[in-house]
């Protein structure tokens, strides 16, 4: 991961910095941890849109949930990068509402 995500989204839909939710790991290793240990999303904002990354298998369905509360009324495009074990898969939405139509089957939750 690369240090432009500056702000995380918890299991309570909040919006933390990093170094608020973990203290003993810095840099790259905080970063995979609140990933794929917590179950957190990584979120970038900036002129162009937004990026959130998650790990497929390893969000929790809370933060879900707190994705969509946060960035549904975005009106910029909306990347989501997936990792799935391997690599980024990236997913483009036009907006946030559009994201949050799409994130579940994004990230493979079809219920």
């Amino acid at each position: 991961m690369d240090g432009i995500f500056g702000h995380w989204i918890d299991k309570s839909g909040r919006i933390l910095s990093l170094s608020n939710i973990i203290r003993d790991k810095t840099g790259e290793a905080a970063a995979w941890y609140a990933l794929e240990e917590l179950g957190y999303a990584a979120v970038a904002w900036n002129d162009n849109g937004v990026r959130v990354r998650l790990s497929a298998d390893k969000v929790d369905p809370r933060t879900v949930d707190g994705l969509i509360l946060a960035l549904s009324a975005v009106r910029r495009s909306v990347t989501l990068d997936v990792w799935d074990g391997e690599r980024w898969q990236p997913h483009p939405f036009d907006s946030g509402e559009a994201f949050a139509s799409g994130l579940f089957e994004a990230i493979g939750i079809t219920d």
